[in-house]
């Protein structure tokens, strides 16, 4: 593997990205811009800060012609002692290392590299965000649905119940037949309140992430063209951290020679026959000749050599995701038809056996199974909807597109 150092690859993927043309979701406004409120909700900002801080470090080193400590000199030297011949002399200065022309160029590439996480942090953490208020949206679309199918088929039974009631009072049914019909409803009643608590559940964490109570208007989305895999945002953040190992590199290969030390002070020099005060200036060259280079440079290759392997591997794990999520929208929207058809045909066997109830040819047990049958297929119809609407949000998500985002 080469490890040429490449600093406008990001750069040049982020560009695309924002150049692409520009398509449209279909969701509301107000679905979109609960975005922004889940991004401040994400407990991975803090990662955002730090990298804030790693950049703001680096391109202020960056800046500075001294690439290293600053140390302070004291030198005294007295014959008090000794000879005694009144000599004294007094040395103070500061000793610090200056960068050469290749050190300084690496450390920018560092700094920049530091910049380019930081634009793809960002972007990927609403990637993120976008994955989160879309499971939020169609967790919550799905709760309600279940909840209004259990207080559809409550509905449903306790008008059978009234009509069982009315033929009992009249003596043309009998008693077990009521208490059937009353069974059921308290078996409807009982779902109804476990498909409520769920509902509960899933507005409260929508509320906890979004800042609201109000769910967005229309959450559908249409089907959007796939993105490169090097515009993912995924992708775009394991190439800035590449980078930045890549940079890294080039700054240690750099320090291959240490940066040469400057020292600037004064010195005072006092004997018998008089003072003398002077200005001093010295220069430190190292030859070059650092036994722990190497080891150095083999750490940093080996950092290279891990985030490219990241980098690989997301890649080959993201088109395994997207053909998943492609499957997965076609198997759903076939389960459209399938259970469209299931339940038209639940609903003329609940017509023919309400009337055959009606007349005396079937008993209640048959009645409530077709009954139960019919509500089971009119909910399965109405989340099968429901899972298309979610399969198309899942595979513009895991495709790399963030709601609202220019793609």
């Amino acid at each position: 593997m080469k490890l040429k150092y490449s600093p406008k690859i990001v750069i040049l993927s982020m560009t695309l990205l924002w150049l692409s043309p520009v398509s449209t979701f279909a969701v509301s406004m107000d679905f979109v811009k609960l975005l922004d409120n889940v991004v401040q909700q994400q407990p991975e900002q803090q990662i955002t800060k730090g990298i804030e801080e790693l950049h703001s470090a680096n391109q202020s080193l960056s800046d500075s012609w001294i690439s290293g400590d600053v140390d302070l000199i004291i030198h005294h030297e007295n014959d008090a002692i000794t000879d005694n011949d009144d000599y004294k002399n007094w040395q103070v200065g500061v000793e610090f290392p200056i960068w050469l022309p290749e050190q300084k160029n690496a450390q920018k590439q560092v700094a920049a590299s530091y910049g380019q996480e930081l634009s793809a942090q960002q972007n990927y953490l609403r990637w993120l965000a976008s994955n989160n208020l879309r499971k939020l949206v169609w967790n919550h679309q799905t709760a309600l649905i279940e909840v209004e199918a259990a207080r559809s088929a409550l509905k449903k039974t306790r008008s059978l119940q009234h009509k069982v009631q009315q033929k009992f009072n009249a003596g043309e049914s009998p008693k077990i037949d009521l208490l059937l019909a009353e069974k059921a409803v308290l078996k409807q009643q009982n779902q109804l309140v476990q498909k409520q608590s769920a509902l509960t559940i899933a507005q409260q964490q929508f509320q906890k992430w979004t800042q609201t109570s109000k769910p967005p208007q229309n959450i559908q989305e249409r089907t959007l063209p796939p993105i490169p895999i090097e515009q993912h945002p995924e992708i775009i953040k394991l190439l800035a951290t590449l980078q930045i190992s890549q940079a890294v590199l080039q700054k240690t290969k750099s320090l291959k020679q240490d940066s040469p030390r400057l020292f600037l002070g004064a010195q005072n020099d006092k004997d018998r026959s008089g003072e003398n005060t002077s200005l001093m200036f010295e220069v430190s060259i190292p030859l070059g000749m650092n036994p722990a280079y190497s080891p150095k440079i083999a750490t940093e290759k080996r950092n290279v050599y891990t985030q490219q392997a990241l980098l690989n591997r997301a890649k080959i794990q993201l088109e395994q995701n997207i053909f998943r999520a492609q499957q997965t929208l076609a198997s759903a929207k076939q389960s459209i038809h399938f259970s469209k058809q299931q339940y038209d045909i639940s609903q003329q066997a609940l017509t023919m056996s309400e009337k055959a109830y009606q007349l005396g040819e079937t008993n209640i047990q048959n009645l409530l199974l077709v009954q139960q049958q019919t509500a089971e297929a009119k909910l399965n119809y109405k989340l099968v909807q429901a899972r298309s609407g979610q399969a198309i949000a899942n595979l513009n998500q895991i495709s790399g597109h963030i709601l609202g985002a220019q793609q």
